[in-house]
């Protein structure tokens, strides 16, 4: 049996007209938009990606690869709750997944895969990821 995922972070996003297609669902690139922000906020609590990023020699946690399933629609007014989990990390790339939820309903299921942006010879590369790792796993 797989190991039960630990959430790592949650952040709920109002849904709004704007973020609706012409039939009154989520347009589905604002769920990338969605995903990215969560993201983002929980990368905060180390005084922003740029600040994290910096602390490892970095120029970015930039993104590799991204996937999303769409489970249920969610409409304008309802309340999105999206949850980060950290799923694997590798030697120079980290999975993160997302679950996110309206009523306790499961909307959607993503993934992304990141990788420590490094610049080296006037070139961006992918950096080993184990120092990033020590600075998220000591929270």
């Amino acid at each position: 049996m797989a190991p039960q995922k630990q959430v790592k972070h949650q952040c709920e996003i109002v849904i709004t007209f704007g973020d609706c297609d012409p039939a009154g669902i989520v347009f589905y690139p604002n769920f990338y938009r969605f995903i990215d922000r969560t993201f983002h906020d929980w990368l905060r609590q180390w005084g922003s990606h740029d600040k994290l990023a910096a602390r490892v020699d970095g120029l970015a946690l930039g993104l590799i690869d991204c996937g999303a399933t769409f489970h249920h629609v969610v409409r304008d007014g309802d309340v999105l709750k999206v949850e980060l989990f950290i799923t694997e990390w590798k030697r120079k790339t980290f999975k993160v997944e997302y679950e996110a939820f309206t009523n306790n309903i499961l909307c959607l299921t993503a993934f992304e895969v990141r990788g420590l942006f490094q610049i080296t010879e006037d070139k961006i590369r992918a950096g080993e990821v184990a120092p990033l790792r020590a600075i998220i796993d000591s929270q």
